[in-house]
């Protein structure tokens, strides 16, 4: 019964402690990036179409580019499974902005801030709606410290005609 007691009162400061860190009761850090992706896709069968997502980075922090310069960061990812002979055949991520932050002085840092675009093209096949699955991954920080990485899932429907 000593046991039962103490097992619930730790889960519970543990689940205080990961909302006072902003993180879900899953430990998962909590949406720092918002992604926004693109209103159902239309497209011509066998040919080349282009979805734009919009990202958004909370005021405040940053999210490591998609090649960020030093080895342990996370870099910043934007994939889809293939669905139906639609699938993803280039990410073409905005130029990253270069900053210093105190926890790395004259090292500047490739991050993402703000709002952008990130367009994605995708190749078709035969007619047909296909349901892509996808995955949006970062590792926002801000100039104290980095929080854990994310991984938002999403669902893009393309319509081949």
């Amino acid at each position: 019964m000593r046991f039962a007691t103490f097992s619930r009162g730790f889960a519970a400061a543990l689940f205080l402690a990961a909302a006072a860190l902003g993180q879900g009761p899953q430990g998962m850090a909590g949406g720092v990036a918002h992604l926004q992706a693109p209103a159902p896709v239309q497209a011509r069968a066998h040919a080349t179409a282009t979805a734009v997502f919009t990202i958004t980075v909370d005021a405040g922090y940053h999210i490591q580019s998609n090649h960020p310069k030093l080895d342990y960061l996370i870099p910043t990812t934007l994939a889809l499974a293939p669905a139906g002979g639609v699938h993803a055949t280039r990410v073409a991520w905005p130029k990253a902005q270069n900053h210093t932050f105190s926890f790395s002085p004259g090292q500047p840092l490739a991050v993402f801030e703000g709002t952008m675009h990130v367009p994605v093209t995708l190749a078709t096949g035969a007619a047909g709606t296909q349901v892509l699955h996808g995955s949006f991954r970062y590792q926002a920080c801000n100039d104290q410290l980095c929080r854990p990485p994310v991984t938002q899932r999403f669902t893009l429907t393309v319509t081949v005609r």
